[in-house]
């Protein structure tokens, strides 16, 4: 029998919403369960195994702890469920008929800051704080400690060396959403040295984490609940030297977005994309949007050296895509790999890589996709995916095809794909296409 291992909780304000559908118990001590709108969530800390044991507002026949590849098979007694997990790491338990349940089992927080330290805008537990915007500057840190909420948004411009992390939340619904303000819940522009780790962000009015004009960033652990249209989880905008994993993004638009180009007024973020790299991360993708994205705007000369390694796709659930590049301006997006990924559901479309004119654009001339790996990729392909869900390739122009893309190793449940009649793959203007 395994030992199981502490557990430290915390205690979040008595004025932030619970879940209606779920209550918890880790190691049989209750854990809040709270609430978001569009899936509840609850966050505690574990070193090694754990015991959890849930209730939920019905009967929870049918229940799976997702995602499917870590093996984890529920024990089901009428409301209760009951299963083991042997460390820290991110699920997502799906009952029948209820709102998906995130569980953040987070490892021992270490080296956490000091509130009396000048560089730390320190935030405690057990009060929701409305901060309204909060501006970080060179060498600063936003910490948001476990059981602290903290209702804003977060700027930081041309600084070096600086950082958002803790275990709190922070919430998207800062006071003037009611006037109907849309506002990126944190970005980071013209950065260096930029660091945000295991915060829970929910609540956002527009993208939620964004990345403009910034080089050498590193995303560890954090855990978004998007549940507004244009809702992005992270947006890279002409960025170089990206690190994000260990993430679990819920949002209902693109999960991951590469992008480059003039946004609005304020929001001029050209340059090129370069050594982007996505790892070890579950992905929800709940209406529009895609799964993991490349465009639209890529006003820019090049994106390039992009990849996307060992995530896990729980669903797809829109009239997006699990892999898409949509090029509507006048890059060339080349080297972009896929590798070791695993898709429980999608619907609409599996595969969209497209050069396009689209109201998003601003350049006159179209650019290039090629060099497209997929390699090593697992589909769960259900019975209401034939005949509906597509895949698609194309090119602008016979004179600008799509080209150089390679499926290898690439399964539809356990079926090998070898064609595009397999993968009902419509093309046009696409050379090179290949199954290995």
């Amino acid at each position: 029998m395994n030992i199981l291992s502490p557990v430290t909780s915390c205690v979040h304000p008595v004025a932030q919403p619970r879940s209606a559908h779920f209550q918890l118990w880790v190691n049989g001590e209750p854990v809040d369960a709270l609430l978001a709108e569009k899936a509840d969530f609850a966050v505690f800390e574990c070193g090694s195994p754990v015991h959890i044991a849930i209730v939920a507002a019905t009967a929870a026949e049918g229940t799976q702890v997702k995602p499917l590849s870590r093996g984890i098979t529920p024990s089901v007694d009428g409301r209760a469920i009951r299963f083991q997990i042997d460390g820290p790491q991110c699920l997502c338990v799906d009952v029948p008929g209820l709102k998906p349940f995130f569980i953040y089992a987070n490892a021992p927080e270490i080296a956490k800051p000091s509130p009396r330290d000048p560089d730390v805008r320190y935030f405690a537990a057990g009060k929701i704080h409305e901060a309204g915007e909060i501006e970080l500057t060179s060498g600063q840190t936003l910490y948001i400690e476990a059981g602290a909420v903290v209702r804003g948004f977060v700027r930081a411009t041309g600084a070096d060396n600086v950082s958002i992390r803790g275990q709190g939340i922070l919430d998207g619904r800062w006071h003037d959403y009611a006037k109907g303000d849309r506002i990126r819940s944190v970005i980071f522009e013209r950065c260096t040295r930029v660091r945000v780790s295991d915060i829970i962000m929910i609540e956002p009015t527009s993208w939620m984490l964004v990345f403009a004009c910034c080089r050498d960033v590193h995303v560890d652990g954090l855990k978004q609940i998007g549940s507004c249209m244009s809702s992005d989880g992270i947006d890279v905008c002409a960025s170089r030297d990206v690190l994000i994993e260990n993430c679990c993004l819920r949002n209902d638009d693109d999960n991951i977005a590469v992008k480059a180009g003039t946004f609005d007024k304020t929001s001029i973020w050209e340059g090129d994309v370069d050594n982007v790299v996505v790892r070890r991360c579950i992905f929800l993708n709940g209406q529009p949007g895609n799964a993991m994205e490349i465009g639209y705007e890529l006003s820019t000369d090049r994106i390039s050296n992009i990849a996307f390694e060992d995530i896990d796709v729980l669903n797809a659930h829109g009239e997006g895509a699990v892999f898409s590049i949509h090029n509507g301006d006048r890059a060339i997006v080349e080297n972009v790999r896929w590798e070791n990924i695993r898709v429980e559901h999608y619907w609409d479309k599996l595969v969209d890589f497209r050069v396009v004119r689209s109201r998003y654009n601003k350049d006159p001339e179209r650019g290039l996709i090629r060099n497209i790996r997929l390699k090593n990729i697992r589909i769960v392909h259900s019975v209401f995916n034939p005949g509906c869900s597509i895949s698609l390739i194309s090119g602008y122009s016979g004179k600008k095809p799509a080209r150089d893309i390679v499926f290898e190793d690439f399964y539809l449940n356990e079926h090998k794909v070898s064609s595009a009649d397999e993968l009902d793959l419509h093309t046009r203007n696409a050379e090179n296409i290949r199954f290995l």
